[in-house]
């Protein structure tokens, strides 16, 4: 086999490699791009995006971010004294709302709490207010 045939030999099982690579990817992107839409359009992105808002919100005492999604200083004043360690548990499912205001309920150191998500686009959703509610 003389130079020129080995090259176009490495050629060819570079193309067939690389060929077989970009199918393989285009795989993997089909497969993560059809459970990206799930994720977003099922019912557990709403809820997981409310307790990770909260949660860290809880984490990192940020006080603005409390005085500004409570409904009312009782509820204020419960999430200032919050330990960091405290977090939200057995939040619920959709439980209504309007156009861009979606309604939940979690429970934070045994407390019922009722949670207004915002819609802020078509994929995006944020903790807007937080109140006591009655079990």
């Amino acid at each position: 086999m003389n130079n020129n045939h080995k090259l176009t030999y490495i050629v060819l099982v570079l193309i067939i490699l690389l060929g077989g690579y970009i199918i393989l990817l285009g795989g993997y992107i089909i497969l993560l791009g059809s459970y990206i839409p799930y994720l977003f359009y099922s019912g557990s992105y709403i809820p997981y995006e409310l307790d990770y808002q909260i949660n860290t919100m809880i984490k990192n005492h940020d006080t603005k971010q409390m005085r500004a999604v409570s409904s009312d200083k009782r509820i204020y004043s419960f999430l200032v004294h919050l330990n960091k360690r405290d977090s939200c548990k057995n939040t619920s499912d959709y439980q209504g709302g309007s156009k861009n205001i979606d309604w939940y309920g979690t429970e934070i150191k045994g407390k019922a709490i009722g949670v207004d998500m915002k819609k802020e686009n078509s994929i995006y959703w944020k903790v807007d207010k937080l109140y006591f509610t009655k079990r």
